[in-house]
């Protein structure tokens, strides 16, 4: 009798360890996943985001030491360096900033519509925010 007690024990706490390594597995690999998705921003995506800064963004901003005229804006709106110092910001609110604030009756002092697409916003926003010091 102790015998089958013993194995019937042995069996539920085999079955328990395998389910707490089951979800600690689980677990793991959704964190796992999560941190690969936000990772996000590539050198590439800097790249790109200094080229598009450098062209569209320069119009109004300060946007990059090599842009390759002055701001047209007098005086300039915010430097991109400044604004990645910014403690308040962070990819996701500058990828909606730079796609929802813009110039219209109801904000006429906001941001002119920049014509870019969700890629090029979010690598817009990358490289903003690789002027962090």
């Amino acid at each position: 009798m102790w015998v089958s007690v013993l194995n019937v024990t042995y069996e539920k706490i085999q079955d328990l360890a395998m389910r707490t390594a089951s979800i600690g597995l689980v677990v793991f690999w959704m964190a796992v996943c999560s941190a690969w998705g936000q990772e996000g921003n590539t050198a590439e995506d800097v790249r790109k985001g200094h080229e598009l800064a450098a062209t569209v963004c320069a119009i109004c901003h300060v946007a990059a030491p090599d842009q390759p005229f002055i701001p047209t804006l007098n005086p300039p709106a915010p430097s991109f360096e400044s604004i990645a110092q910014r403690t308040d910001i962070n990819a996701d609110s500058l990828q909606h900033f730079i796609s929802t604030t813009h110039r219209g009756l109801d904000n006429p002092n906001g941001m002119p519509y920049p014509y870019l697409t969700d890629s090029q916003v979010k690598d817009v926003a990358a490289y903003l925010l690789s002027l962090r010091k």
